[in-house]
């Protein structure tokens, strides 16, 4: 599979059906809060997720395993402002069946929301809440890699979406032999059509062009490591097409396309592939009863650090580090599932059955998640 060809195949699809961009994962976000009513307020806020993630993989790429315990995030909050707001707390992780926590770390937000601009110091808006696609950010990461610490600008106006964040990941003090570690990226979408429906049964039609980025360095100027510098790119543009329905039991259809792209600019090349690319088509509907989406992912050559395991050429497992499958080819079904089951208080549902063209057999993987938000008063400051 060459480059123009699959450029050329993804331009045909784009003009015949085109996209929507990544899952909905809606109630896992968990935002900071910046509400003008709280202007001057001390409060408590507790975020907190219960997850059980069981990966039943076998290829050579993939790892499966079982993810089975809960993150508990309580936070002190301080809003000096109507669009500022402080919070101070800690990140709690653990894993049923280890002893201990996997994690504690502290947390830390100043956030400045603006009508339609925010940025935020310190602890992110990070993992599902950029809104990126898998092939570049792995749906794990909200489990696995919880914690951005960094700075962020989000951008929200009628016809554009930004989101825009550089990640710390790894401090470099003099004479270490480690290396620094900075992940980022942005996350852009253009609203290039919109059109609302009229009347209680009324259908709203949108059509958005969206360009996702990701970036990750390692390196340091201070260090005593032997490891030569490291720059990695990862980039994905598509279009979105989504139709909004009215009805009881239909609620959207979309679809959706991508053209993903990887570059290894490092100037000493670590990595099997110095650049790869892959096309990433989804069609899905959203009903009262259950949520579909279909998606098929082709690659070649194609690595990302921050992306979905199974999208990779290059093998992430424990027992077969070395194995390379340069053209991936996958379809994979997911059946999603929302229930409210109090305010705040959200269960997901997930099933996604896949099937690899390389090594023909069925595998998938099963998700439940537990995600708690709320806040509450605590006091007034004085001033």
């Amino acid at each position: 599979m060459r480059f123009p060809k699959v450029f050329f195949l993804l331009i045909l699809l784009i003009v015949s059906h085109i996209a929507k961009a990544q899952l909905n994962n809606r109630v896992l976000l968990q935002p900071v809060r910046v509400q003008e009513q709280n202007a001057n307020d001390i409060r408590i806020a507790v975020q907190a997720l219960g997850f059980l993630r069981n990966n039943e993989y076998f290829n050579k790429i993939a790892d499966g395993y079982t993810l089975f315990g809960y993150q508990l995030n309580p936070r002190i909050t301080y809003q000096p402002t109507k669009d500022v707001v402080i919070e101070a707390g800690a990140l709690l992780w653990k894993d049923f069946g280890a002893s201990g926590y996997e994690e504690i770390a502290p947390t830390f937000t100043v956030k400045v929301q603006r009508e339609r601009w925010a940025l935020l110091f310190g602890t992110l808006e990070g993992h599902l809440n950029h809104g990126y696609i898998e092939p570049l950010y792995d749906f794990e990461r909200l489990i696995l890699n919880r914690l951005e610490n960094g700075i962020q600008y989000k951008l929200n106006t009628p016809r554009l979406r930004l989101d825009a964040w550089a990640d710390w990941a790894n401090m470099l003090y003099r004479g270490e032999d480690d290396q620094e570690q900075v992940n980022g990226g942005a996350a852009v979408a253009i609203l290039l059509l919109e059109r609302e429906g009229r009347g209680n049964l009324a259908d709203s039609l949108y059509l958005t062009l969206p360009v996702q980025f990701t970036a990750q360095h390692k390196g340091g100027q201070i260090d005593a490591s032997d490891l030569p510098l490291t720059t990695v790119a990862n980039v994905a543009i598509g279009l979105e097409l989504e139709k909004k329905y009215n009805r009881r039991v239909l609620h959207r259809l979309y679809t959706k396309n991508y053209m993903v792209g990887f570059k290894d600019f490092s100037n000493e090349l670590q990595l099997p592939y110095e650049q790869g690319h892959g096309v990433y088509f989804n069609v899905g509907a959203d009903t009262k009863y259950q949520d579909v989406m279909l998606s098929y992912w082709r690659g070649d050559g194609y690595i990302s650090e921050l992306g979905g395991k199974l999208y990779q050429s290059a093998s992430t497992t424990f027992k077969h580090p070395d194995h390379l499958e340069e053209e991936r080819e996958l379809l994979i079904l997911r059946l999603m599932k929302d229930v409210e089951l109090e305010e705040g208080l959200t269960l997901t549902l997930r099933l996604e059955p896949l099937w690899d063209f390389n090594d023909p057999k069925l595998e998938f993987s099963s998700g439940f998640y537990l995600s708690f938000n709320t806040d509450f008063f605590l006091a007034k400051a004085k001033r």
